[in-house]
């Protein structure tokens, strides 16, 4: 499994220096290959709208940086980087929003539950919707995504132990709701 892992990890990075060199088809490629997860990572994360466009502005700036990639860390770590920004922009975006409408006396619009099912149980989701931003966005990249503690801490720019805090905490709130709700 670990080398399946392992030359996954290469091949993306292979994919990423072929798309600096020029090769649209493998930009494409890591287009596909992630374009699901980045989705899954935005909608775990509590973001329950717009979370194509934001996959694909994801892919933009990682368009946009390509000539200037280096093979320093794993290409997710890159990829999720960007994400996490975009993502903060997205939230930074609706903040704005909503205190302007707030300003001019109108409802501003509230955040929306999921519409669709994606594959995770309700209570799950209502579980990682209680977490504050910090502990969700750590629970859904060690947890969810399946990334190794060193790989999220680099992406969310913590220590190392922050991270394994972090999960512990998370999940123990996430049992402490799930244990809850379950009674």
């Amino acid at each position: 499994m670990e080398k399946d892992i392992d030359k996954s990890a290469e091949e993306d990075v292979s994919l990423m220096l072929a798309a600096k060199a020029g090769e649209l088809d493998a930009f494409s490629i890591l287009v596909k290959k992630h374009q699901n997860s980045l989705m899954n990572f935005f909608r775990r994360c509590g973001v329950y709208t717009d979370i194509e466009d934001m996959a694909q502005e994801t892919f933009l700036k990682l368009y946009r940086v390509r000539s200037t990639y280096e093979a320093k860390a794993k290409f997710t770590t890159f990829l999720y980087l960007l994400a996490r920004q975009v993502m903060i922009d997205h939230i930074r975006k609706q903040e704005r929003q909503a205190a302007l409408l707030e300003k001019y006396g109108e409802e501003a619009p509230q955040y929306e539950k999921p519409n669709e099912h994606t594959g995770e149980s309700d209570d799950v989701l209502a579980a990682l919707a209680t977490l504050s931003p910090a502990l969700r966005e750590t629970i859904v990249l060690v947890v969810m995504q399946g990334m190794a503690y060193q790989e999220a801490a680099e992406i969310l720019g913590v220590p190392l132990g922050t991270i394994k805090s972090r999960v512990s905490v998370g999940l123990e709130r996430i049992k402490a709701y799930l244990t809850k709700t379950d009674k």
